[in-house]
């Protein structure tokens, strides 16, 4: 059987890829943040923190999953299609 849906596989990587790379944006962001306030007088901004945190951390799980679903269908496939 020939190597099918590889456009499919790839994008797949894709999409986890991008989610890694989201996290880590998401973590330098996050120290970005602590680093730059350096002001005594003003508060560090919790709510933003906690915004970038929570946000950064649901696209990681929605693009990584979204890879994995992509990936478990084209398994499933595979597997269904075997001679």
């Amino acid at each position: 059987m020939t190597n099918s849906f590889g456009l499919l596989k790839i994008l797949s990587m894709v999409f986890k890829v991008l989610a890694w790379v989201v996290l880590l944006l998401m973590m330098i962001g996050l120290v970005g943040i602590l680093v730059s306030n350096k002001d005594p007088a003003s508060p560090v901004p919790f709510p933003m923190i906690l915004n970038m945190a929570f946000s950064g951390l649901l696209a990681f799980l929605m693009l990584f999953a979204f890879g994995e679903v992509i990936r478990l269908l084209l398994a499933i496939e595979q597997q269904t299609h075997k001679e």
